[in-house]
């Protein structure tokens, strides 16, 4: 993609396009230059995504699109380079710190959407290892992105994802997609998923 060194839009850029992850070396420093790089490559990704989405999408939040590829960088990179990750965890794993909207939660959903998997190679490798639960809570916050990943689900705020006439649909179509019954069986998600079920509630998942 380009000759200089650019380990995290190198990262991101096969994350989207591969959906594999590049492990380097203790490469955490993150340029300016590179995150404006990672924001319109997120952008244009987006903006093809959202041709294929029901209702009115929202619109890119190029500050949640760049936390959430943060997040699922660092993670990768920690899934080999431990030194001292005590001292890291807050830093490279920060709360988004703005309101959580639907362009939010489907901006940072474009490398979010990775995370479960990362979490569940950090399990087979150490099913204690301290950064799991901080990872998990940005799942909890980013509710989308977290379909399909099994965890506590106990308070567990939809509404945000109820908000929004695009961001409700593409919720319940990825509940569907992932055949995740934690979630379709949400007192708050089922009755939704039967109503866009219709008579074909056998057709589409009998079991839920």
């Amino acid at each position: 993609m380009t000759n200089k060194k650019t380990p995290f839009l190198d990262t991101i850029y096969h994350l989207r396009t591969r959906e594999h992850a590049i492990i380097y070396d203790k490469k955490l420093d993150i340029s300016k230059e590179e995150e404006q790089e990672v924001i319109e490559l997120l952008r244009d990704e987006y903006e093809k995504e959202k041709l294929n989405y029901p209702f009115q999408a929202p619109d890119f939040d190029e500050s949640a699109a760049l936390w959430g590829s943060k997040i699922v960088y660092f993670a990768t990179q920690l899934v080999l380079n431990r030194e001292d990750t005590a001292s890291k965890i807050s830093a490279l794993f920060p709360d988004f710190g703005k309101a959580i909207t639907p362009s939010a939660m489907l901006s940072a959903d474009l490398c979010l959407r990775f995370l479960p998997l990362l979490l569940l190679q950090l399990q087979h490798m150490d099913a204690d290892d301290m950064i799991l639960p901080v990872l998990e809570q940005k799942l909890k916050q980013f509710s989308y992105s977290g379909i399909g990943y099994d965890m506590d689900l106990e308070n567990l705020d939809h509404s945000v994802v109820l908000s929004d006439d695009c961001m409700t649909q593409l919720f319940l179509d990825r509940v569907v997609e992932k055949k995740d019954k934690n979630r379709g069986n949400l007192e708050v998600i089922k009755p939704l998923l039967l109503a866009n079920f219709g008579d074909f509630k056998t057709i589409f998942w009998n079991e839920l």
